[in-house]
């Protein structure tokens, strides 16, 4: 019978097998560490014995410590194989690892590994059964074979040869060919030093979230820095191992680039600056600073509520319950629905103020609106509206108009420092309506307050003085001085700090005092008041100029109220 010795572990079929660990990870291991074989080294024979005991005394001798012996079966040669025939024996070309693979056909898999960039070669090195390792020839026919062009020079091979320790049983990886990889380019770009994403919401003592609050608009201010930047690389071609052209791509940026009023920093060329007092406006892959805050739709829970150190323009509306409170002006292309303004400068609506009475507008420079509904607006400035202000409480520390042909005023409060102009007041159906101008409502607020402070503070002295007159008697005020001396030290302590509160009561009045003439200096009024309305006064309707008030029982047409300053009274002219 016909056996065949394997001088290899003829069950591997390739090179490497998958192997998964205990944590699921798959890695590549080598199928077989007695696979490897070098130039010309025996790696089967067929032999005619009787069985395989007998086949055993065929075992050629320098393999004796390794070998398969298996029953004759057909098998194809394969690259890397050659039939001696003066030995009747099947050899290996070159260094190598041997399979059986799956068709049956024995063959030799050269170790040499080339990169997917084609830039980088590698020959894999094992010891062979005997513990010799292949040679620099075997490396350089195999470079010549594959038309490399770039080989690591032959020094350097040799000297990683010489490091390779033939007992140590693991596969060494040695570069063998080297080639000028291309240099692969991108364009400057940014990554920012501030956070610029939304926040889910605040978090509120009570551990409840508002979800209002999200800081979407980041405010930045000149000086602040804002960005880092990652310089420009140049594209470099390579070439290949071949020789051939390796060309360079142009990688995509990952970051931002710079926009609008963002500067290099005096320090760091690097770290990039706002050149103004603004905020962030992230436009696709692009970060400017605006000096105004542009919120691209509305109001809502989308952007939250909003909080700037500048002026801010909202494409869309307010919704109810949301907030907007800017240093600057307020720039509403849409309408106002029962939410909360505060300007330091003007609000410009171009549609509608409306609400269910939780509307407030609040301006240091001026409202403009189409229309005003059930709503509380305040303002430094002139208010003008285009269209009607209905059951609405307005004031103004100047002026306030409504502009179109049919402009009205109907129901609600309405106050202007000099003057109030519109085409109608009041209704039909006598709908209580009341006009003032004249009076400076702000300073007139002031001028309260303190007159309650001052009432206060008189509370409070008859309060401490009752207390001294029932501690002390009314002896005390006939000579403080000497009637303290007698006292007991701690009655002493108690009389000297009464009579140390009377007098800071005594001067805080004496300041109010003080205040409240100065704000009624300010009440002086640099041009005379007077409303006009340039179609119809409605029964209903009150009107208040100055100190004095007129209600209007019967329709009045084309009027210009004002006072009379030798009646002291309201009369009523022509309007045009």
């Amino acid at each position: 019978m016909k056996i065949i010795i394997f001088y290899f572990d003829n069950r591997a079929s390739k090179m490497f097998t998958e192997s998964t660990n205990e944590s699921g990870q798959t890695t590549s291991v080598l199928s077989s560490p007695n696979n490897f074989v070098l130039r010309n080294e025996l790696v089967a024979r067929i032999v005619d014995a009787t069985g395989p005991e007998d086949a055993k005394r065929y075992i050629d001798k320098e393999h004796i410590n390794y070998y398969h012996l298996v029953p004759y079966f057909q098998f194809k040669i394969g690259s890397g194989i050659f039939f001696d025939e003066s030995t009747k024996s099947y050899r290996a070309n070159h260094y190598g690892f041997i399979v059986l693979d799956k068709v049956k056909t024995m063959r030799l898999i050269v170790p040499f590994q080339i990169t997917k960039e084609k830039t980088k070669a590698f020959y894999l090195i094992h010891p062979a059964k005997n513990g010799q390792l292949p040679s620099y020839s075997d490396i350089e026919e195999v470079l010549k074979l594959n038309k490399i062009v770039t080989p690591v020079d032959e020094k350097i091979i040799r000297e990683e040869l010489s490091k390779i320790d033939p007992k140590n049983r693991g596969i060494t990886r040695l570069k063998v060919a080297q080639s000028k990889e291309p240099v692969n380019g991108r364009s400057e770009y940014f990554t920012p030093l501030v956070d610029i994403g939304k926040k889910a919401g605040k978090m509120l003592e009570d551990g409840r979230m508002d979800f209002k609050e999200i800081d979407s608009i980041v405010q930045v201010t000149k000086g602040q820095e804002l960005l880092r930047r990652f310089e420009e690389i140049k594209a470099e071609d390579g070439y290949d191992i071949y020789g051939e052209k390796a060309a360079a791509v142009i990688e995509e940026s990952k970051g931002f680039q710079r926009g609008e009023n963002i500067v290099q920093s005096g320090s760091d060329p690097d770290i990039y600056v706002s050149a103004i007092d603004g905020c962030l406006e992230t436009d696709k892959k692009k970060i400017n600073v605006r000096a105004v805050a542009t919120i691209k739709g509305d109001v809502d829970y989308e952007s939250g509520n909003i909080d700037f150190s500048g002026s801010v323009r909202i494409t869309g509306s307010v919704k109810p319950g949301f907030s907007v409170k800017a240093t600057g002006d307020i720039f509403i292309d849409q309408s106002v629905d029962d939410a909360y303004l505060e300007s330091g400068g003007k609000i410009s609506v171009k549609m509608g103020i409306s609400g269910k009475g939780s509307a407030v507008i609040k301006s240091e420079g001026g409202i403009s609106a189409k229309f005003v509904l059930n709503s509380h607006l305040e303002s430094k400035g002139d208010v003008i509206i285009e269209d009607s202000i209905i059951n609405s409480k307005v004031y103004s520390n100047s002026k306030v108009f409504v502009t179109s042909q049919h402009g009205k005023i109907m129901g609600g409060e309405i106050s202007a420092l000099y003057r109030i102009e519109a085409n109608s007041a009041g209704s039909s159906k006598e709908t209580n309506t009341i006009l003032t101008v004249g009076r400076n409502l702000e300073l007139e607020r002031e001028l309260e307050a303190i007159r309650i402070e001052i009432n206060l503070k008189k509370e409070s002295l008859e309060e401490v003085m009752t207390k001294i007159k029932t501690n002390f008697g009314g002896r005390l005020f006939e000579d403080p001085k000497k009637y303290i001396e007698v006292l007991p030290p701690i009655k002493k302590k108690q009389c000297l700090e009464l009579l140390s509160e009377v007098s800071n009561i005594n001067k805080r009045i004496k300041e109010l005092g003080i205040q409240g003439m100065q704000v009624e200096q300010r009440l002086v009024l640099e041009e005379e008041p007077y409303i006009i309305i340039k179609e119809k006064t409605y029964p209903g309707a009150t009107l208040n100029i100055k100190k004095r008030t007129r209600k209007i029982d019967s329709e009045i047409n084309n009027a210009k109220f004002y006072e009379s300053p030798e009646e002291k009274v309201i009369r009523y002219t022509a309007a045009v």
